[in-house]
């Protein structure tokens, strides 16, 4: 995807992309690399406009990749909230070593439930939140969405198919030894499907639509597979308080229910189907 300037995102931080996949995290493989390239594209390149002059917040920030992205594509600010101490600082040290304001960013080493409620209503205009939703209740995420009150959230997660509004709960890691009692809860993944995404945009007072990955000019689908077989989606969210309609325009999209490879309506990918 053709950025501003003309290079690519990865091209003008290939240091940062490299430290990254030293240390082992996100990026550390090829096809993991090619991934998180092709999910910027979808998240960011495809969204530029939002975060333009915004202010911005980072749930789960690990190693700043997001944010960095972010104050890229002209964000005012951003702050990044993560629980994990290693990745927290490997943040804090990366974008010191980047020409940005220090007053630009900002990295809280914080659980992210309590993080999130001691952040003020109204002090973002966007909020991304890639991986966070599995990880929580559904009905915190969005209550606490709707009570920062941005003017769009970039929602991008793992989703399953089934009819009606529904999770299915799993372990993060099937074949891996049984954990430690107090690490059970953050074992257990929560996938939502596309209509309980819908249900809970309707009830929160957000529009939603699809980021069409198929629109991306993808060839190769390696290491993007699960986006390719909508089974991981990017959702950008609309408030509705905050960005009223058009006259005569709806607050959201007929509610749609899954069907595989199907694609029209808002954008496609993981859940374009058909109306009720």
């Amino acid at each position: 995807m053709n950025q501003p300037n003309g290079a690519h995102f990865f091209d003008r931080y290939d240091r940062f992309i490299g430290t990254m996949r030293a240390a082992g995290g996100p990026g550390a493989g090829a096809a993991e690399l090619a991934r998180m390239r092709h999910r910027y594209d979808a998240i960011v390149a495809n969204n530029r406009d939002l975060f333009r002059g915004a202010k911005v917040l980072d749930i789960k920030s690990a190693n700043g990749f997001w944010s960095l992205a972010a104050l890229d594509a002209g964000a005012a600010r951003v702050v990044g909230l993560e629980a994990a101490r290693k990745p927290f600082e490997a943040a804090k040290q990366t974008l010191a070593e980047l020409p940005f304001n220090p007053s630009s960013y900002e990295f809280v080493n914080t659980e992210i439930p309590p993080g999130l409620r001691a952040l003020e209503a109204g002090a973002f205009d966007l909020v991304l939140c890639h991986g966070f939703l599995e990880q929580s209740d559904p009905r915190f995420l969005f209550q606490q969405l709707s009570r920062l009150h941005p003017k769009h959230v970039i929602l991008d997660t793992r989703v399953v198919q089934g009819k009606g509004p529904i999770i299915r709960l799993m372990p993060r890691n099937p074949d891996a030894p049984k954990p430690k009692p107090a690490d059970r809860y953050n074992s257990i993944l929560s996938l939502p499907n596309h209509e309980l995404i819908a249900f809970f945009c309707e009830f929160f007072q957000f529009r939603w639509r699809l980021v069409d990955w198929h629109t991306l000019g993808i060839v190769d689908w390696t290491g993007v597979n699960d986006y390719q077989r909508d089974r991981h989606s990017t959702y950008v969210l609309e408030n509705i308080a905050t960005n009223p309609a058009r006259e005569g325009a709806p607050a959201n999209p007929a509610r749609r229910r899954q069907k595989p490879g199907a694609r029209a309506g808002m954008g496609a990918g993981a859940a374009a189907a058909q109306a009720r």
